[in-house]
């Protein structure tokens, strides 16, 4: 019995495998394969009716069968458009969770933001990607890392849990984010700098010139 069990594990499990594979390479590498396969499944499901009650049973009833048919394959192919359009979404927002704030409170002439910065500034704030970089000029006055710094005191403010904390992946990624969402005084940011800057500016936290930034920051969003 023993054997007889191990064997039949084995065989199933290749079974299982099999099966496997071909629902995750072959029906699901594409939207058409999903849907000639949930259509092959239909067909069959009408033929093994018709064996069990007669061919004549789908013939008399075959407009009620074609009726639910093409139903069948509008929704189908509505669920596929539907399942398409959520991955071009997915590739349109970023990964990071922003607090939430009084649109109406934030004062974005404190940090120099235009009109289309602005805008801009907004689809981050609702999880969206920039179509357009920010130029970010605040505190060029000081050189550009107060301009990096003041940044990141943005987002630490922004993102829930704040920049902080972050290391590995998850901060590569924040950096992708500022890199593809922001320009500095014209100039693309570059991932060298913000790492320096990254560091400097967190053990820099307790600075006169810091906390006045925080301040700043902290008024433009509302928050005082």
């Amino acid at each position: 019995m023993e054997k007889f069990i191990l064997h039949a594990g084995r065989a199933l499990a290749r079974l299982r495998s099999g099966i496997d594979y071909f629902l995750q390479e072959k029906v699901q590498s594409s939207a058409t394969h999903l849907i000639l396969f949930i259509l092959s499944i239909f067909i069959v499901f009408i033929l093994s009716f018709s064996l069990i009650f007669g061919f004549q049973t789908i013939t008399d009833n075959y407009l009620i069968f074609l009726f639910l048919f093409i139903i069948m394959l509008v929704i189908l192919i509505w669920l596929a458009i539907f399942y398409e359009s959520n991955k071009h979404l997915e590739t349109g927002r970023h990964n990071f969770q922003v607090r939430d704030f009084k649109k109406s409170r934030l004062r974005f002439e404190l940090i120099n933001l235009d009109l289309n910065s602005e805008k801009e500034f907004k689809k981050l704030l609702h999880g969206f990607k920039v179509k357009h970089k920010i130029n970010f000029t605040m505190g060029n006055k000081s050189g550009d890392s107060a301009n990096h710094r003041i940044l990141f005191v943005l987002f630490d403010e922004l993102l829930l849990g704040g920049i902080q904390d972050l290391t590995g992946e998850r901060k590569r990624r924040f950096f992708q984010l500022l890199m593809e969402s922001f320009l500095m005084n014209n100039e693309p940011l570059k991932e060298n700098t913000l790492k320096t800057s990254f560091s400097t500016w967190k053990n820099e936290q307790e600075k006169v010139n810091s906390r006045n930034q925080r301040k700043l920051i902290r008024q433009m969003l509302g928050k005082e």
